[in-house]
């Protein structure tokens, strides 16, 4: 393992400020376990994709939570071995770790880590523990995820990745479709579209929308029902630049002179 010093050095490369050592420290395992992941059987079948997978290929101004997978074909047993095997892997790194799978309709594995904010300072409660999720939803629409490299925190792999228009069309469904609206998901929405516009092909499968034009009058009429200064306080802790907030706050805006 890394000490915290070297994370944080590595950290201030990938943008995140000097006063997010928690954040720094989960982004630093979460690089080792999508280092572990990609050597196991299996893993073969899943796709990485959600705001961590933008943070790590298309530098993402914000922190991200979770490692969201796509799965194509990936059993219950075999997500289980997967997750036994990646256990014993950061136990023999020195990590000392408790897990929790769950199947309930998705997969779903919690991972929680002792003593590395106690041991680092970075907490005054000795049990306090840091949580990485996994999870991995059933994937059903046809397409050929891309395989990436990644290079942070000094470790170097390659793994499969979904295309960014496919990315930005999960990200919409999100927007669209969470009972709870995160704030999130608007900022994540107008970073992508500067790079690509969602695939159409996906959102007309999962949604019956079959042009922009329809999403956008969808959209706007979302928004016509959501706070956004209550989304973007939401977002606001995450995000690397206290002035990307008002991309969440003024989404509706946005959205309203979206070109499309």
């Amino acid at each position: 393992m890394l000490s915290l010093e070297q994370i944080l050095f590595f950290a201030k490369q990938q943008g995140l400020k000097e006063s997010s050592e928690k954040q720094a420290m989960v982004e630093y395992l979460q690089t080792l376990i999508l280092q572990l992941l990609v050597k196991y059987k299996g893993s073969d079948k899943i796709s990485f994709i959600g705001g961590t997978s933008l943070r790590f290929f298309y530098n993402l101004p914000r922190f991200s939570e979770d490692l969201d997978f796509d799965n194509f074909g990936l059993s219950e047993q075999e997500f289980d071995e997967i997750i036994k095997e990646l256990v014993k892997d950061l136990v023999l790194r020195g990590f000392v770790i408790d897990s929790l799978v769950k199947f309930k309709g998705a997969y779903h594995c919690y991972l929680r880590f002792s003593n590395l904010l106690y041991q680092n300072n970075l907490s005054t409660h000795v049990d306090e523990k840091i949580l990485v999720k996994i999870d991995t939803t059933k994937q059903d629409f046809i397409f050929k995820p891309e395989r990436k490299f990644f290079n942070r925190y000094g470790i170097t792999e390659e793994i499969q990745v979904n295309p960014i228009d496919i990315l930005m069309a999960q990200k919409t469904m999100a927007l669209l479709g969470r009972k709870r609206a995160k704030g999130r998901d608007f900022f994540d929405f107008v970073f992508l579209d500067g790079i690509t516009k969602p695939n159409l092909e996906y959102l007309k499968k999962e949604l019956g929308i079959d042009s922009l034009e329809k999403l956008k009058v969808l959209i706007i009429e979302r928004c016509s029902i959501l706070n956004f200064d209550d989304l973007a306080k939401d977002v606001e802790p995450f995000l690397f630049n206290f002035d990307d907030v008002a991309k969440v706050r003024k989404f509706r805006q946005y959205i309203t002179g979206w070109n499309v």
